[in-house]
């Protein structure tokens, strides 16, 4: 796996791109675990660069994740991506706004993720859906820890009513606490902590040409455990090394889900899966 974010790459980026929060104090909310909401988190121009950048639809470049769990569209190749939207991974990268976020969220030695694992450009269509998931723990190349979670949104319009709200759920997943809609240069960063249930589980209804578009990034803190019980999804090492999923306590239950859940916390779902679990599985009925 090549390295996708050098030192070079951050001592020559563009860092003065950022709103005046990066200057102010930054409210951060506990409940249902700390995160917080940044409204224009980019500076007006430089927010209209990146929606300029932003492709209209994902072409073959793109990961692309469909099946019940996750349809979603992914790109993390630095040799794909404009180079306005390659700058903000580089100046996220910057000590000035790993300095900010360590003070926010007063978490120590945060590190940026020179892999950009994970991360990237996201793209959700009509009927994408992400459900509610724990993050990886463990990074798969490097001996660290995800700490935060960055999800900017570059859609400049999104209505309500077509859901693509990013749901924060209580700690025993009984009760959505927060929503957040995809608005217009807003940034959502969050901790990722062993109860940190998150997702996009209201299946998009957007029109068929719009997409819910955001940009993804991850910090990066030492290796530690601090569990005293048997954490969901963990490998062998007690660490999840992929995403864990769970059904919402309205969702209905299905066994071929289920069988799914138990495959995603080690594997992607692969075409060949759903062949086997699910061949007549459709995006839009279910």
């Amino acid at each position: 796996m090549s390295i996708k974010i050098s030192e070079k790459d951050i001592n020559d980026s563009n860092i003065d791109i950022f709103g005046d929060w990066i200057n102010n104090e930054v409210e951060v909310c506990v409940d249902p675990f700390k995160y917080c909401v940044i409204e224009n988190f980019l500076q007006e121009d430089y927010y209209e660069k990146i929606k300029d950048s932003y492709p209209e639809k994902p072409n073959n470049k793109f990961w692309k994740y469909e099946n019940p769990l996750e349809v979603k569209y992914a790109l993390d190749d630095m040799n794909e991506i404009d180079n306005n939207i390659k700058n903000l991974f580089f100046a996220l990268s910057h000590n000035k706004l790993i300095n900010k976020f360590e003070k926010i969220f007063n978490i120590e030695k945060l590190e940026y993720d020179k892999f950009l694992h994970g991360g990237g450009m996201h793209m959700m269509p009509k009927y994408g859906r992400l459900n509610m998931h724990l993050d990886y723990e463990k990074h798969v190349y490097l001996n660290k820890q995800r700490m935060l979670n960055i999800i900017y949104f570059v859609n400049e319009y999104w209505e309500e009513s077509w859901k693509g709200d990013l749901q924060l759920w209580d700690i025993n997943m009984e009760n959505c606490v927060k929503k957040i809609f995809p608005k217009k240069n807003v940034a959502v960063i969050f901790e990722t902590i062993e109860d940190s249930w998150h997702g996009v589980p209201e299946k998009i209804n957007c029109p068929d040409d719009e997409y819910r578009k955001s940009i993804a990034y991850y910090y990066l803190s030492s290796l530690t455990n601090k569990s005293n019980k048997i954490k969901l999804g963990a490998n062998k090492n007690g660490f999840r090394e992929k995403a864990y999923y769970i059904k919402r306590p309205q969702d209905i239950y299905d066994k071929r889900i289920k069988k799914l859940y138990d495959i995603r916390p080690y594997s992607r779902i692969t075409d060949k899966d759903m062949n086997e679990i699910w061949a007549d599985w459709n995006k839009k009925e279910w």
